[in-house]
């Protein structure tokens, strides 16, 4: 009886840690990306929520460093921004919730930072 309990509730850690990342990607205050159409490279996006003025920033392009703490884009135009990152930040690779330490060079991303801060989310749009 005492196997099946622990069976029990190793399955259901199980079931919660793989439900984790999916919650983290509807994770409340956090905006979606905006669609933007072209192409483009950084986009500022200046508006106000709350009554709080906010500037949303998006930058596009291949992955050529990534650590823990910060990634590096080289963008269409040719700049390649640092951009920090955080724990908290929220990652998807291929439409899948993912985690920084999934993220690799020669992936073609998108970031988010508002008000200049870390990125809040990162989006993979293809593998390197």
């Amino acid at each position: 009886m005492k196997l099946l309990a622990v069976v029990a509730l190793v399955l259901s850690l199980a079931g919660a840690a793989a439900a984790a990342p999916r919650l983290r990607a509807a994770q409340p205050g956090v905006p979606n990306f905006p669609k933007v159409p072209g192409k483009w490279s950084q986009v500022n996006i200046n508006l106000t929520i709350r009554r709080q003025p906010h500037t949303i920033t998006l930058d596009r392009g291949k992955i050529i460093q990534v650590s823990t703490t910060q990634l590096t884009l080289r963008e269409p135009d040719g700049t390649q921004p640092v951009i920090p990152i955080t724990p908290q930040t929220i990652v998807v690779i291929l439409g899948q919730p993912a985690t920084i330490l999934d993220l690799r060079k020669k992936e073609q991303a998108m970031t988010m930072r508002i008000d200049g801060g870390p990125a809040v989310r990162i989006r993979v749009t293809s593998r390197g």
